[in-house]
């Protein structure tokens, strides 16, 4: 019992310690002197920025970045394909599962199903199948270590990427545009997603992104659309669209002729009832452009499902890709599944006959129309500067989005030049999200991250675990709604365990293990500032 009170006594004197270190000291920059306040202002306002385009401030980057200048080091970011992350791609290519193509992925697990049900259990087929060398992965890994790698990916970018910017706003539109992992085969399609349909638009036009997001696979899945097709399918608007001997078919048997579409399984396919989905639709005008508020009605939604029927993706099933080898993933526009009728969209009429132009016409709508332009500048502001969007900001920032056409890399540069950002009221102004804190405890220890089950435990424990928002609206961005008993408790615990060096897969260097061990409890649990950005 001794040694025990003996250890409560120590962290308590450490943790105030620590407090009283981190507390005071930004403080001892203050001064009378004209100069003094100078530097004392450029501080702050570097602090501020690095607290909000980063995932965390590491020792030394502060005086670095006053070194540089704010504007050099946010050109820098803004432009990440010149800057090369030799470093991080090493650390990422030890995860292998999320790097197996997408289509490889499903090919090998219709394999394995196959496999399975075709196969007679055996000691002597189990002994041979341990015994087999796995230099490489050559079975179809499952959804658990998919998933593990995908946060070990994100957590390793998030600490070690020196794109931070990059990053950060990767996390931001991922959320914008939110995919659910435990739906189906999304497990197969998230990592990809975030490669090719999010990734290489955070700096580039909201319209490429818009449309990118709309054809990928996951979100056609995830929402559904990839079963919406025309509610009258079986009508002589739809024959009209058929070969004559198709024609024939379908005017003999009185049903629709089934066209190849990209399916979960044949059983699943035909419970599910075919006809007009509007999932995507509605969450496309109401979460990934206008806005709930935005004045669209239900006929505006209706009108935007049958624009985009006929909108799947391609999955060659096992055998097709056994056969040929192809295995790829993509989308697919079905001209037969699409409503060829006339259409009206917020008061836009679409002219009948057309097929795929009126899903990409109501892309270029939506991105180009002011509502969206306020309704990303009011998310960008709530995500990255207050929980109640300024309007006067707001109003700012969707200005530069009209003006430049949806330049999301000019949108982010007027966020974070803007002297509105700089406002002495909004430092501090927002809790950090589990995954910041996590993130930015690491990076303020210089920790190297490895795969670790128990950082994933614990962004589960607290509610943040990426890639597993189950909602079209993704994690929250309000500070309320990450601030509650349990969630406190579990954060205190991660910094008892990270002080304690006992999180599996982080490193620190042992020589300053002891001071950074102290530095990250002090940080985490003692001082408001940390548990704020």
């Amino acid at each position: 019992m001794p040694n025990v009170l003996h250890r409560r006594m120590l962290s308590r004197s450490l943790l105030t310690s620590a407090t009283l270190l981190v507390v005071i000291a930004p403080r001892a920059h203050a001064s009378h002197a004209p100069g003094a306040r100078t530097l004392a202002q450029d501080t702050a306002r570097v602090t501020h920025l690095l607290a909000r385009a980063t995932f965390g401030v590491r020792p030394g980057d502060i005086d670095a970045l006053l070194a540089m200048g704010r504007d050099v080091w946010l050109e820098a970011q803004l432009d990440p394909r010149g800057r090369p992350d030799t470093a991080l791609e090493a650390r990422l290519s030890r995860l292998e599962a999320i790097a197996v193509p997408p289509g490889e992925l499903l090919r090998r697990a219709a394999n394995a199903a196959a496999s399975a049900r075709a196969a007679t259990p055996s000691m002597a087929g189990d002994s041979a199948a341990t015994a087999q060398p796995r230099a490489r992965m050559t079975v179809v890994p499952a959804p658990r270590v998919i998933l593990e790698e995908l946060v070990t990916a994100r957590l390793v970018r998030a600490v070690h990427a020196e794109r931070q910017l990059e990053e950060v706003m990767t996390d931001f539109w991922f959320n914008h545009f939110n995919v659910f992992f435990g739906k189906g085969i999304d497990r197969y399609l998230v990592a990809d997603y975030e490669r090719s349909a999010i990734r290489p638009h955070v700096f580039g036009r909201f319209e490429g992104m818009l449309r990118a997001t709309a054809k990928h696979p996951a979100m056609l899945f995830y929402l559904d659309n990839w079963t919406s097709v025309a509610p009258d399918t079986g009508s002589a608007a739809r024959a009209r669209t058929l070969t004559p001997r198709q024609r024939k078919r379908l005017m003999r048997g009185g049903r629709p002729v089934r066209e190849p579409l990209a399916r979960l399984d044949s059983a699943q396919t035909r419970r599910r009832a075919r006809g007009l989905n509007e999932n995507y639709a509605r969450e496309l005008l109401e979460l990934h452009t206008l806005g709930v508020d935005a004045g669209f009605t239900q006929h505006d939604v209706t009108e935007v499902a049958r624009a985009f029927t006929g909108w799947t993706f391609r999955r060659p099933t096992a055998r097709t890709a056994a056969r040929t080898g192809d295995a790829e993933v993509g989308f697919l526009f079905i001209p037969a599944n699409h409503d060829r009728g006339e259409k009206t969209v917020l008061g836009r009429t679409l002219a009948a006959g057309r097929g795929i132009e009126d899903g990409e016409d109501v892309i270029r709508m939506l991105a180009a129309h002011p509502a969206t332009a306020r309704f990303i500048a009011a998310k960008l502001v709530e995500r990255f500067v207050t929980d109640e969007p300024d309007a006067d900001f707001v109003e700012e920032l969707a200005e530069v989005y009209l003006r430049t056409a949806g330049d999301l890399r000019e949108v982010t540069r007027a966020l974070f030049t803007s002297e509105r950002f700089y406002e002495v009221r909004w430092r501090g102004a927002k809790v950090k999200t589990p995954f910041e804190l996590v993130a930015s405890a690491l990076r303020a220890v210089h920790a190297e991250v490895g795969p670790s089950r128990q950082l994933a435990r614990t962004l589960n424990a607290m509610g943040h675990l990426p890639y597993t928002a189950a909602e079209p609206t993704g994690f929250p961005a309000r500070s309320d709604d990450w601030v509650n008993s349990g969630a406190l408790l579990a954060r205190m615990n991660f910094a008892l365990d990270l002080a304690g060096g006992r999180i599996d897969g982080v490193r620190i260097d042992p020589l300053t293990r002891r001071e950074r061990g102290i530095r990250a409890l002090g940080l985490a649990l003692g001082s408001p500032e940390f548990q704020r950005r």
